[in-house]
């Protein structure tokens, strides 16, 4: 199994529906569509300042989300933005555009989105799709 197809096949499985694929620069996800569609990065292990801020702010309000890969709680969050798209379509264009660094994850739309994987991981059953998962994305 390709890493792409692991990806296919767990966020599948979280959203409980067929997840559209998209290769960005960076993590999306387009609220506009009915189905998710979620834009990954062409180099999926990338890891730069804004993944390693995304990390530091998911995992100091979710301890538990340190067990787990930046590709994982990566896709939990954008899935997190379907489930709860209202709230982006409410932010103001503007101040999502304007806050950087830390202050995005302060918009009430990262909030929710990030709040949504966080619930997602409480339960132990979905902890271990998501093990499972990646153990199908690294090889191991």
């Amino acid at each position: 199994m390709t890493k792409l197809q692991a990806m296919h096949k767990f966020a599948d499985t979280v959203a409980g529906r067929h997840v559209i694929f998209t290769r960005a620069t960076d993590w999306a996800l387009s609220v506009e569509d009915s189905r998710p569609r979620l834009w990954v990065p062409f180099d999926l292990m990338k890891n730069d300042e804004g993944d390693k801020q995304f990390r530091d702010d998911f995992t100091q309000r979710c301890p538990m989300g340190r067990g787990f890969a930046n590709v994982t709680i990566s896709i939990l969050h954008e899935l997190g933005h379907h489930f709860n798209r209202e709230e982006y379509i409410n932010t103001s264009e503007k101040e999502y555009d304007e806050a950087t660094g830390y202050d995005h994850f302060k918009l009430p739309c990262e909030i929710v989105a990030t709040d949504w994987a966080i619930e997602w991981l409480q339960d132990a059953e979905h902890r271990k799709i998501a093990k499972q998962f990646e153990k199908e994305f690294f090889g191991y």
